[in-house]
């Protein structure tokens, strides 16, 4: 394991912050495609969630939020005429909801494996950071309900830079906890009783 496995869930995590919605005929397309923001944390999460029960969290997350990712895009592909608007409103909830969930266990499995290796200073900021992007996503998804534009762009703004410092944190973290080569205790451990 590296990080490129951690790297791959964080282009994933970006991917499901910025949303631009582009109309096409009567069809409304993410540019951003949550399908394959939630592939890519799917091929990320899988190799990790043997480390601990909360990746296997994360990772029963990420592969339901793929088939709701499907659902969507299927929605999406629809005409819809005036009802578009309530439709993507539905969608962005959705959307919502699984980055939330799955960004939680995922920093939760990060925390649980510092402590593990006994490096809890590596993540000692990381639930302040996980809170700090929890909420601005969602009142960014509360501003772009109400469909004013300025608050809409503005906390998609603020969302994606909470994002992105939260993916350099998580990065941080990644680095010092699964350096190339470097076994864990508790990963010994369970092999060890997976013999037995």
């Amino acid at each position: 394991m590296n990080k490129k496995h951690i790297t791959l869930i964080l282009i994933g995590v970006m991917l499901l912050v910025l949303q631009f919605y582009v109309k096409i005929g009567g069809v409304s397309v993410d540019v951003c495609s949550d399908i394959l923001a939630f592939v890519l944390i799917v091929i990320g999460i899988c190799p990790l969630s043997e480390r601990n029960i909360l990746y296997k969290k994360a990772r029963n997350v990420s592969f339901i939020g793929l088939v709701a990712a499907i659902v969507c895009q299927v929605l999406f592909c629809m005409n819809w005429g005036d009802s578009t608007q309530t439709v993507i409103t539905i969608v962005s909830a959705i959307t919502t909801v699984f980055t939330i969930y799955f960004s939680y266990y995922f920093t939760e499995a990060l925390i649980l494996e510092a402590k593990f290796q006994d490096k809890a200073a590596v993540t000692r900021t990381l639930r302040v950071t996980w809170v700090l992007f929890g909420a601005l996503k969602f009142v960014h998804y509360i501003a772009f309900m109400s469909n004013v534009s300025i608050a809409g762009i503005g906390m998609q703004i603020l969302t994606a830079v909470s994002a992105i410092y939260y993916c350099m944190q998580v990065l941080t973290a990644g680095e010092q906890l699964y350096m190339e080569g470097l076994p864990t205790a508790h990963m010994d451990m369970s092999a060890n009783n997976r013999r037995k």
